[in-house]
């Protein structure tokens, strides 16, 4: 009878990794230095990037250890990431969604977002810290959101 392996009981599989991106991307600042809560909005992205997200959920990543966490409501978020590219109906939802974030907050998009600079009226540039244009791996977006937080690789 073969058994199937327990992944990290052995070996300490994500403890040891270090997240490094070469993704250019601006720190949100020293305000977020204890801890960096996310909102994700879906603007029309296929449901691969959305697997994404919910495999760094998962105890593999543990992106708690970093302080990173992933709320419910746009209003104790402190980065918002767009996934996918807008499409004409996610306008005013994304545009509400905008306008509930509090006052210091980053916006990160990702996967195909052309589109943002049609909508500069309700995206201030100011806000945008980094844009990736293909599907990232959990890696990825945990080096990358590391790096909004300013902590760098660990």
């Amino acid at each position: 009878m073969k058994f199937w392996p327990f992944h990290g009981l052995k070996q300490n599989l994500t403890e040891k990794k270090r997240y490094d991106t070469d993704i250019d991307i601006k720190p949100l600042g020293g305000v977020f230095s204890k801890s960096l809560h996310i909102f994700v909005i879906d603007t029309g992205n296929s449901n691969a990037l959305n697997f994404t997200f919910k495999a760094l959920q998962s105890p593999q990543y543990n992106t708690h250890r970093f302080g990173i966490f992933f709320t419910a409501v746009p209003r104790h978020a402190d980065l918002l990431i767009i996934a996918g590219p807008v499409n004409r109906k996610m306008v005013e939802p994304l545009k509400e969604t905008i306008n509930q974030m509090p006052n210091q907050f980053g916006i990160l998009i990702i996967n195909g977002c052309k589109e943002y600079d049609d909508y500069s009226d309700f995206i201030d540039k100011k806000h945008i810290v980094g844009k990736i244009d293909f599907l990232p791996t959990p890696d990825e977006i945990l080096a990358v959101l590391l790096k909004v937080a300013n902590r760098g690789a660990k």
